[in-house]
């Protein structure tokens, strides 16, 4: 079992003496915040993986058009995604706690408004408003754990489990999924989402520290939140639609065009405004700008995996659902064990040829799947691959989060955690909308027919060709760019803007201060004022 990052001293976390009633509850629970904020990420992914399943049976209770059922996923994606970086800087200015607490009532609100949906329209505006709740939860979430967990063993342990959290939400969204639509409906995926997620907002309560108030009134920068929230979620918008669109059509091009100009006068916006929602000094270290590159690769590829080796089982295994979610178990269950490990042994190991080594070993994946056949077993060629698929999603995205995360102050976390979440967001629909250019294009569409049988594997084949060209990109681009190094910071990377802004009242009032410096003896200033 894995232990928790919060554990790593040997004795347990002190309480201050002058603590009482909720503050003290608050900092004897204060270990437990790394698994609400997995655990919230955890619901937010089987939400999705949940729906991904239950689209037909979606589109068939509401009697959704053909024209209407891509926004069965697209509503909730391009709200998510394209609020991402303007909710990562609330939490930044506002409060992480505060944020993460908002997102996850707002998620279980609407999340029940979509259970109850009698519509198409009710279902799809339901979704899109689902999808701000986790825009505000999850780049909060990523901020919380490293703030609360200096850089090094302990915050490299903690993504490790954050990661392990996601992997088992993916195959647990699967097969929940499968299991409620054959029993008691599609609806209850959003019911159990909201009540999972009404549970946590109590749990965070008490388990989340309070931050101090900041002595100045937080100053938002409108016209540039305006102006990047409708860039990111026109391009969103163009990835998600194109395929089925048109990439030229008169609903896309447009609002493709129109998105780049505003995201070119957000950037002019930025360089100009006092207290800009995204300040341009974050992008001066080349390896914060790599990682997100290289997350939106990494992602392109990882969902080019998953949606082609499920059209494999479904196509050319000719699976049902359920076998389908089977096949996908052991992907889950390699999550938890290389996850699990890799947070236990990154501390000590260079992060750059892992990335590499990651990005070559998910290529020999991708190798692995063109080979697949009608007679081909699964035990011989599936099943191997996916775990070397999760072994080398592990070598990538886990060392990638921490570079993108490490260098930061904790005062632009949230904003950091939100770039880095864009970056995943704009590849996986980018990802599969190349690949299902490619595919389609070889596969041709003379039939008129979803299911193609076996012949589809032609096409298929040659998407997976065209994954092994992303994982390709990734390694040069890791071994182009980024620095030799550990995911240690140096203690010089402490930078003194960081310090002035901690007063000593601060750190008293804080949930994460002297009591983790009292658990673990005398404790260096630089490594506390860190955190």
């Amino acid at each position: 079992m894995t232990q928790s990052p919060t554990s790593s001293s040997a004795t347990p976390t002190a309480v201050p003496k002058d603590l009482e009633g909720i503050d003290h509850l608050r900092q004897k629970l204060k270990p437990a915040l790394l698994y609400v904020v997995s655990t919230a990420q955890f619901f937010d992914i089987v939400n999705g993986a949940s729906v991904s399943v239950a689209i037909l049976p979606i589109a068939q209770d509401l009697a959704f058009s053909v024209t209407e059922v891509l926004w069965i996923l697209n509503a909730y994606t391009i709200t998510f995604a394209g609020l991402l970086l303007l909710c990562g800087r609330l939490g930044d200015l506002f409060g992480h706690r505060r944020m993460f607490m908002f997102g996850l009532s707002w998620f279980a609100l609407w999340a029940l408004v979509v259970s109850f949906s009698t519509s198409p329209i009710m279902f799809i505006m339901a979704r899109a408003f689902q999808g701000l709740g986790a825009a505000c939860t999850v780049p909060s979430a990523m901020a919380l754990i490293a703030i609360n967990y200096p850089a090094g063993p302990e915050r490299t342990k903690a993504f490790g489990i954050f990661g392990i959290f996601g992997g088992l939400g993916g195959i647990t969204g699967i097969l929940l999924a499968g299991g409620l639509i054959a029993s008691i409906g599609w609806q209850w995926i959003f019911r159990i989402s909201a009540i999972a997620a009404f549970i946590l907002l109590a749990i965070s309560f008490f388990v989340i520290p309070l931050t101090p108030p900041k002595t100045e009134k937080p100053k938002v920068d409108f016209l540039g939140a305006v102006t990047v929230t409708l860039g990111v979620t026109g391009i969103i918008y163009y990835i998600s639609t194109g395929v089925d669109y048109g990439w030229a059509n008169g609903k896309t091009l447009p609002v493709l065009i129109l998105a780049l100009l505003l995201l070119v006068s957000f950037i002019f916006i930025e360089g100009r405004v006092q207290a800009p929602i995204m300040p341009l000094r974050i992008w001066n270290v080349s390896s914060f700008s790599t990682a997100i590159i290289l997350a939106f690769v990494s992602m392109a590829k990882s969902q080019g995996v998953i949606y082609y080796s499920n059209m494999i089982f479904q196509e050319v295994y000719q699976w049902t659902a359920l076998q389908t979610a089977l096949g996908f178990l052991v992907h889950a269950l390699s999550a938890v064990v290389v996850f699990g490990g890799l947070g236990r042994i990154l501390p000590r190991l260079p992060l750059k040829p892992l990335i590499m080594a990651g990005f070559l070993i998910r290529c020999v994946t991708a190798l692995m799947f063109s080979f697949v056949n009608e007679h081909t077993s699964y035990w011989a060629i599936p099943f191997p691959a996916f775990i070397l698929h999760v072994l080398g999603m592990g070598f990538t995205l886990l060392p990638v989060q921490i570079t993108a995360v490490r260098d930061a102050e904790n005062k632009d976390q949230g904003l950091v955690g939100a770039l880095y979440n864009t970056g995943l967001q704009l590849g996986a629909p980018f990802g599969i909308a190349i690949l299902n250019v490619i595919s389609i294009s070889t596969n041709g569409n003379s039939t008129g027919s979803v299911r193609g049988g076996p012949t589809l594997m032609k096409g298929f084949r040659n998407a997976f060709y065209a994954m092994i060209a992303m994982g390709l990109l990734g390694f040069f681009l890791a071994w182009a760019i980024l620095p030799w190094d550990k995911p240690m910071r140096p203690a010089a990377a402490v930078k003194k803007s960081d310090k002035v802004e901690v007063e000593p009242s601060e750190l008293e009032s804080s949930g994460g201060g002297l009591g983790e410096i009292a658990a673990g003896g005398p404790a260096d200033k630089e490594e506390v004022l860190a955190r």
